[in-house]
């Protein structure tokens, strides 16, 4: 068993629970109690939103459910691609290979929208289910054109007696630019189906969140077998004396803050997923190598942070200039008690 095919360090490969997500699907099934063709939410760069977007379409039996937990639809996710798309042919056959239908470039519009209904009623029919839930990453790409496209395969998929809805997952700061939750900027018809509702996509906020999410790792995510959660993976022996990732929360909130205050960062209590997990990553990291390993020392957290490069997105996120004390070294970092 090697420890670098550990999905940990793959892209994408696990997703955890976390409060915004669970927030996410709240506001989702809100939408969707309150007949809406759709809804979309929208942050910056690096805040877990396409990881909340997986982990919500692979665990639709866990929250798109109704009161008593019955199911109430399907959920497929696709990304958005870059570029100019000068034909309906061309967004078209652009949604179909994200999807991973059969496509090519001479795929005539009325064939592939057909095709695209064909999947959904599919995916609706296997699972006795009359709801699709497209989950569209990267949403700030679609024009207004392509708004009415996909009001066209809307009014389709009615025709068929089953419901679209889409969750429009924009990054706000795609240009450069925080441009927020621009609905007001949409045509009326638009705004009547897609963006009736709109939010916040959050990092996570708090103490609390961050033990939530740090026990994911103790207790949700495993491998390669059930009995072996990320955390005991890393750290077998510790764990198996009582050692848990979670109990080390107050020391990386702490740490955290003491790494704030020597950036002169504004006092904060957000924490994006991407500093998060690789933090994380590197903290695990560190355990497997101690021998033995009983728990963090503060240095070795501050070494994860700064590898994580949190104080520089921070940094970017403030938008103040990052110190050069908190630069790259090859040195382990070291903070003065200042």
């Amino acid at each position: 068993m090697n420890k670098i095919d550990h999905p940990i360090y793959i892209e994408h490969g696990f997703q955890i629970y976390t409060r915004p997500t669970e927030y996410l699907a709240n506001f989702i099934r809100a939408n969707i109690a309150e007949g809406h063709h759709g809804c979309s939410a929208h942050g910056g760069g690096g805040l877990g939103k396409t990881s909340s977007l997986i982990f919500l379409t692979e665990n639709v039996s866990r929250w798109l459910v109704d009161e008593v937990k019955r199911p109430i639809g399907v959920a497929a996710r696709m990304t958005m691609p870059a570029g100019i798309r000068r034909s309906d042919r061309a967004f078209w056959v652009a949604v179909n290979q994200r999807l991973k239908l059969p496509s090519n470039a001479r795929l005539d519009p009325g064939t592939a929208i057909e095709r695209l209904v064909g999947y959904m009623s599919d995916r609706c029919g296997q699972a006795k289910q009359r709801r699709m839930v497209l989950f569209i990453d990267n949403a700030q790409r679609i024009t207004d054109a392509e708004f009415h496209y996909l009001e066209d395969l809307d009014t389709r998929m009615s025709e068929e007696g089953l419901s679209l809805f889409l969750v429009l997952m924009r990054q706000s700061d795609a240009q450069g630019i925080d441009i927020g939750d621009d609905w007001r900027e949409r045509p009326s018809h638009t705004v009547r189906r897609w963006f009736m509702d709109t939010t916040a996509f959050r990092p996570l906020v708090g103490i609390a969140e961050v033990t939530h999410a740090l026990a994911r790792y103790d207790r949700s995510a495993f491998w390669p077998t059930p009995d072996m959660p990320f955390s005991r993976f890393f750290a077998k022996e510790a764990f198996d004396a009582g050692w848990t990732l979670a109990s080390e929360a107050a020391k990386i909130d702490a740490a955290v803050k003491q790494l704030r205050k020597h950036a002169k960062l504004p006092p904060s209590n957000e924490w994006p997923m991407a500093t998060f997990s690789l933090c994380v990553r590197n903290l695990l990291e560190i355990a497997s190598r101690e021998k033995p390993f009983q728990g963090f020392s503060e240095d070795q957290i501050l070494r994860a942070l700064n590898a994580s490069g949190y104080v520089r997105l921070e940094c970017v996120r403030a938008k103040v200039a990052m110190p050069a004390s908190l630069q790259r070294v090859e040195a382990p970092l070291m903070l003065d008690a200042a």
